[in-house]
């Protein structure tokens, strides 16, 4: 059954790092409700999703789960669709902004009510974007500088690069587009090294896709330029990187041209700033995979995070902004 979660096991394979009180496998045998979801990751919409989770140790103890939501923004109930039943998703359509209240309330006959709330944060304080390339030891690369504004009501903030490519064949169009974390390093911070580790940023996964967080009170410490480097050491200009543009050739096992098609390479920045919630999920949830893959064991209690009263999991909010794709033209008036 897909949309069953025993505790035991499930709060490990499903990122479910709970518990603001401590974590113990050995819980109550009642069946409570596992919540997930992340207000403002996604624009014009919430997705979230909910699932009943039951002790391993009384598998005998299954109640069906009917669940009954109550989703709003600031006090207005918004209607919230199940679009995946199997697996527990729901949506809720609505626009979001800094200071909204998100809260939702999840009730099942057999179950204990689960509620949960958060608030979006005010979006990066961007103030000043620089493309360069320097010069790492004996290599040059291309880096980002950011330099961070006025410090914000987050709790924490995040970088990521966004790549997109574009393949117009003959016969055939496509797109894809792909979200890394890239190499984060302070640029004039005196304390830290080139290295996220001593910059005491981690590496959260969201959605599938990965960037560097770190917590607002770095920037109290004098770090509010940092710099991201989009590709490997050796990268030899910054047309290879922020844009690459022009026809390339298919060849067969032979090496005979089989055919010409155009590609177009482009790259963003994309720029969080997260609610503790949010910060604090992730990065426990990290630390559990770490812990598990290293030692094969359950995560300790200090590893685990919830803000799902009366439940597991975590509804907690993060503000997502893109910056314009970095074109030539860009490049050009700004170096």
């Amino acid at each position: 059954m897909k949309n069953i979660i025993y505790l035991l096991l499930a709060t490990f394979v499903l990122g479910v790092t709970s518990c603001i009180k401590p974590f113990d496998p050995e819980f109550d045998e009642n069946p409570v409700i596992f919540l997930e979801g992340y207000p403002g990751a996604d624009k014009g919409f919430v997705m979230f999703k909910v699932m009943p989770a039951y002790s391993k140790s009384n598998k005998e103890v299954i109640v069906p789960f009917k669940p009954d939501i109550t989703f709003s923004v600031n006090e207005d109930v918004i209607l919230a669709e199940c679009v995946d039943k199997e697996e527990g998703y729901y949506r809720a359509e609505c626009d979001l902004h800094p200071g909204d209240k998100v809260r939702i309330s999840v009730f099942s006959d057999g179950f204990t009510s689960a509620h949960a709330e958060t608030v979006i944060p005010d979006a990066f304080p961007e103030r000043k974007i620089d493309y360069i390339i320097e010069r790492v030891g004996s290599d040059s690369c291309n880096v980002v500088h950011v330099t961070i504004g006025e410090k914000t009501d987050a709790y924490a903030y995040g970088l990521q690069i966004c790549s997109e490519s574009i393949y117009d064949m003959p016969d055939d169009h496509y797109e894809e587009t792909f979200r890394y974390a890239g190499a984060l390093y302070p640029t004039d911070f005196e304390y830290a090294e080139m290295s996220p580790m001593n910059l005491d940023a981690v590496d959260i996964e969201i959605n599938g896709d990965y960037l560097w967080a770190w917590e607002g009170g770095m920037l109290d410490k004098g770090a509010n330029t940092f710099s991201i480097q989009p590709y490997a050491y050796g990268t030899s200009s910054y047309d290879d990187f922020f844009v690459n543009e022009g026809d390339r050739v298919m060849y067969d096992e032979e090496g005979n041209p089989t055919m010409t098609y155009h590609y177009i390479s482009k790259h963003k920045l994309v720029l969080y700033t997260m609610s503790e919630e949010f910060y604090k999920y992730r990065v426990a949830s990290e630390y559990q995979k770490d812990y598990s893959t290293f030692t094969g064991f359950i995560a300790p209690s200090n590893y685990c995070y919830s803000n799902v009263e009366n439940g597991f999991g975590a509804f907690a909010a993060v503000n997502v902004v893109e910056t314009d794709w970095i074109t030539k033209e860009f490049i050009e008036n700004n170096r």
